[in-house]
C-alpha cells in the first residue's frame, strides 16, 4: 500500500493495484475566489497516475472540486459519495459528466476488486462522511475535515480493526470567529482530537491533512489569522504528547507514505493547474439556473416572492432547518424579515420579532442567493456574513441553524 498526499483531504490511495482518489481539489482558487491551497500545489490533474475510483466526502468546495473533476478525462470512473438528502452533490456529479455514482451509506462498502471503500461515520454539517480504504496490502482512514467525537471513533475502531494510517484534520478552523460568534465549543478540527482519534482508531502513521489553506485578497492574511489556529507542528508535538507509538508523517504536497515505512518524496510533479474564475458549480458550467424570477430581484421580492417558493420546493431542507431567523439585509437596498423555515412557503414577516437567531448579510449577497451566482457555503467561509443572534448549545442550536441553511441554498 502507498498513500500519496496531495493536500489538503486530497488522497491517492494505491492497493492491491487499486488506486482509490480521495476529495479531488487541484485547482485554484475555491470558493468564489476567497480561499487557496497553503502550500501551494506543484502539479495538476495532469501529473497524477491513472485513477480507478474517486471517493467524495462531502460537497463543500474544498472536497468537491468542478475544475479539477472536470480535468479527469475518463467520466466512467466509479465515484462513491454519501447518500444525499440537501446537497447537489449528485446533481453535478452528473453535470460534470460523471455516469458511474455509488452512493454508499455509512459502514457499507463499494467494493473495487479485493479493495473495500467503506464509509465511516462523520458529524459534518450536510450528507457527509469519512472513509477506510481496506485490501490486502493494508488499511488507510481518510478522516477528511469533520468532527469525528469518541464515540464514533470507538465504532469506527470496533469495526475495522487494525489501520496502518489514517488522515486526520490537525487545524482548528474557528467558525464562530468568522462569523462574529463567541466560541462556545472547542475547535473544530484541532490538534488535541485528531490525536486522540490517531490514539483511538491504533493506527500506526498519521497525515496532517486538512485545513491546508489561506485566505486571500487585501483581508486575507488577517481572516487567515482569526481562523486557523494550529500548524502541522501542533499535531507532531500533540502526538510526541499523546499517542507517542503513533508516526508522525511530515509529509508535503506530492510526497508519498509505504506501508513499509518508507516516505517518498516529489512522487507526483508537474505544473500547478491554471487559475480558474469559478468553482461553484452552476457558475463554473455556466448552468443559468435561478432560484428567482426573471431579473435581479429586490429585496422584498426576495423574501416575499422568491423565498417561499424556495422553501416549499425544499420542504424537507427547510424543516431541517427548523428555526425561526431574523435576516437583517444591509446596503441600499436595506430591509429586516423574520423567516419561520418551520413552516416552508409561509410568508416571512417584516422586521424583527425577537427569534432566537438571526444574521445579517448585505443586499448583493442576499441577491446573488437567488440568482444562484452565489452558494450559502461561500458565505461560511467569509467575512461577509455575521451571526448577530443565537441560542448557544448542541445541535439544533449553536452554530447548527446557520450550517444548516446550506440546505435551503445549497
Amino acid at each position: 500500500m502507498r498513500v500519496i498526499f496531495l493536500g489538503h483531504a486530497c488522497y491517492l490511495v494505491e492497493i492491491d493495484g487499486v488506486r482509490i482518489l480521495t476529495d479531488p481539489w487541484l485547482t485554484d482558487p475555491i470558493f468564489e475566489g476567497l480561499v487557496e491551497r497553503d502550500p501551494p500545489l506543484g502539479f495538476s490533474v495532469a501529473d497524477l497516475p491513472g485513477v480507478d475510483a474517486i471517493a467524495l466526502t462531502h460537497a463543500h468546495l474544498d472536497h468537491f472540486n468542478a475544475p479539477t473533476l472536470a480535468a479527469l478525462s475518463d467520466k466512467s470512473l466509479p465515484v462513491v459519495h454519501p447518500p444525499i438528502r440537501f446537497t447537489e452533490l449528485d446533481t453535478h456529479l452528473r453535470r460534470l459528466g460523471f455516469t458511474n455514482l455509488h452512493a454508499r451509506r455509512d459502514f457499507a462498502p463499494f467494493e473495487l476488486g479485493s479493495v473495500s471503500v467503506i464509509p465511516t461515520p462523520a458529524r459534518g454539517s450536510l450528507d457527509e462522511c469519512a472513509y477506510l480504504i481496506a485490501g490486502r496490502e493494508g488499511r488507510f482512514w481518510d478522516g477528511s475535515d469533520a468532527p469525528q467525537p469518541p464515540e464514533l471513533i470507538d465504532e469506527i475502531a470496533q469495526r475495522s480493526g487494525s489501520i496502518d494510517a489514517g488522515g486526520f484534520s490537525h487545524n482548528s478552523f474557528d467558525q464562530p470567529a468568522l462569523l462574529g460568534m463567541t466560541s462556545v465549543k472547542g475547535a473544530d478540527h484541532g490538534p488535541t482530537s485528531a490525536a486522540a482519534s490517531a490514539r483511538r482508531l491504533g493506527v500506526r502513521a498519521a497525515i496532517a491533512g486538512a485545513s491546508n489553506m489561506r485566505w486571500r485578497g487585501a483581508c486575507g492574511s488577517v481572516v487567515t489569522r482569526k481562523v486557523i489556529r494550529r500548524s502541522r507542528d501542533d499535531l507532531r508535538h500533540r502526538l510526541q504528547q499523546d499517542a507517542p507509538h503513533v508516526q508522525y508523517l511530515d509529509l508535503q504536497p506530492g510526497d508519498a507514505w509505504c506501508a513499509s515505512g518508507e516516505i517518498e518524496r516529489g512522487v507526483v510533479r508537474g505544473r500547478a493547474a491554471a487559475a480558474v474564475a469559478h468553482d461553484y458549480a452552476p457558475l463554473f458550467l455556466d448552468t443559468g439556473e435561478s432560484w428567482s424570477a426573471a431579473g435581479r430581484p429586490s429585496t422584498a421580492d426576495a423574501f416575499e416572492r422568491d423565498l417561499p417558493t424556495r422553501t416549499a420546493r425544499a420542504a424537507e431542507a427547510s424543516l431541517y432547518l427548523g428555526q425561526r431567523v431574523s435576516i437583517e439585509v444591509t446596503g441600499a437596498d436595506a430591509a429586516t424579515y423574520t423567516v419561520d423555515f418551520r413552516e416552508p412557503g409561509s410568508h416571512p414577516q417584516r422586521g424583527d420579532d425577537g427569534a432566537a437567531y438571526a444574521l445579517r448579510l448585505t443586499d448583493h449577497d442576499w441577491k446573488d442567493l437567488f440568482e444562484r451566482k452565489l452558494s450559502w457555503q461561500i458565505l461560511l467561509v467569509s467575512d461577509r456574513l455575521a451571526v448577530t443572534r443565537f441560542r448557544p448549545g448542541a445541535p439544533p442550536d449553536g452554530l447548527h441553524f446557520v450550517y444548516a441553511m446550506q440546505a435551503i441554498f445549497p
